[in-house]
């Protein structure tokens, strides 16, 4: 584990939640890859509440930072992550704590 995929903690409506990243796929191509996926653990003190299986399509990347796309997964990782934990954190601000998928 390093900086990019430790725990993060978010605090919604007072309660305090710790978001843990898994490692990232990406889709097979030939071509460059156009979908990558992670799961997020969300976890409240040491219960798990659920996982949250999220994919961010390149389209995403592209309008929140193009240039991770032109380097490596040590370039892309941190915008995939920022963007799946910024979705994972509307869905607990909206109730939702236990496991479904998202996209972004």
């Amino acid at each position: 584990m390093n900086e990019v995929d430790a725990p993060r903690k978010v605090e919604v409506n007072g309660v305090e939640y710790e978001l843990r990243p898994g490692p990232i796929r990406q889709s097979l191509s030939d071509d460059a890859p156009m979908l990558w996926g992670f799961a997020l653990r969300v976890f409240q003190g040491e219960e798990e509440l659920g996982v949250k299986t999220v994919f961010v399509g390149r389209v995403s990347v592209q309008t929140t930072k193009p240039e991770a796309l032109q380097g490596g997964m040590q370039d892309l990782a941190p915008v995939l992550y920022d963007l799946g934990i910024k979705k994972a954190t509307e869905q607990l601000k909206a109730g939702e704590t236990g496991n479904e998928i998202l996209f972004s």
